[in-house]
């Protein structure tokens, strides 16, 4: 049976949303300075960057876990190159995943990475028809 998911979002005053889910949690958003926003919150186009970063990064870390790979740190840049007409979307992403661990096996962070991004990614099958989505890591050993 296909998920439902609601988020209600509420306006805040000027460029300033908050969005809740039904469960309570919430996100905000604002606009750039540029757009006339205050720039108190990531905007809804960096929020498509990091959802991205986080949900790979959510199945990267269940698999690299399933693996028995000891890392100690893990982070993500994300950076999103937009067209310049409307609407500005994404057309080139360039992801970098960082692990630092001991003993970390290059082709099971490799593989943790391919099969997050190609299989598991909700975000990344969403946008990947839009926008080129490229990627590397670096293993930083402890």
């Amino acid at each position: 049976m296909p998920s439902v998911k609601k988020m209600v979002i509420n306006w805040q005053g000027n460029y300033r949303f908050t969005g809740k889910n039904e469960k309570g949690i919430s996100v905000n958003f604002d606009a750039p300075k540029e757009s006339g926003g205050e720039e108190t919150a990531l905007s809804p186009m960096e929020n498509i960057l990091a959802s991205l970063a986080a949900c790979s990064s959510y199945h990267i870390i269940t698999i690299l876990k399933k693996k028995r790979q000891a890392f100690s740190d893990y982070s993500v840049v994300v950076t999103g190159e937009r067209r310049d007409e409307p609407p500005r979307i994404y057309t080139d992403i360039y992801i970098k995943y960082v692990i630092k661990g001991k003993n970390l096996s290059k082709e099971a962070v490799e593989s943790s990475i391919k099969l997050a991004e190609e299989k598991y990614c909700s975000v990344r099958g969403m946008i990947g028809n839009a926008a080129k989505i490229r990627s590397s890591f670096e293993i930083v050993k402890e």
